[in-house]
């Protein structure tokens, strides 16, 4: 399974999903922060797709990568099991001595975010640019 995920990163983008639950991953780096990687979330992160989003995150923590953004702004839900990954993946991170940041949450993955007191678990910023600079800082 790490082996698919990765292959996926490597073309730049994976869709999976089935009916309505889709969730499309595209991973780049900032020119400007060659050191960070952000992850494009698009769709829903759910049961059905929250493994496969950790399965990519310990590809790029294998291959050395110890900052990542998780770029939310286009990410129309989240379930508990998504919920869990990210923190998972915070976990994983912190463990190698690196870090994860959320940017631009919105609207119901926000409020969730917010309801359950995530945000003074995780690094929530509101975009790609302001994770960056705050990841930038850390290094």
């Amino acid at each position: 399974r790490k082996v698919a995920a990765k292959a996926a990163f490597d073309t730049q983008t994976a869709i999976i999903g089935t009916g309505t639950t889709m969730i499309d991953f595209a991973s780049h780096k900032l020119d400007d922060a060659p050191g960070i990687l952000v992850l494009d979330l698009t769709g829903s992160l759910d049961t059905q797709n929250s493994e496969y989003l950790m399965d990519c995150v310990q590809g790029h923590i294998e291959d050395g990568i110890d900052r990542i953004i998780l770029n939310c702004a286009a990410l129309d839900f989240i379930s508990s099991m998504g919920l869990g990954t990210l923190i998972r993946a915070m976990a994983r991170l912190k463990k190698q001595g690196g870090t994860v940041a959320l940017a631009g949450a919105h609207g119901a993955v926000a409020d969730v975010l917010r309801l359950v007191r995530l945000n003074r678990l995780l690094n929530i910023y509101g975009d790609v640019g302001e994770a960056a600079a705050a990841l930038r800082q850390e290094s």
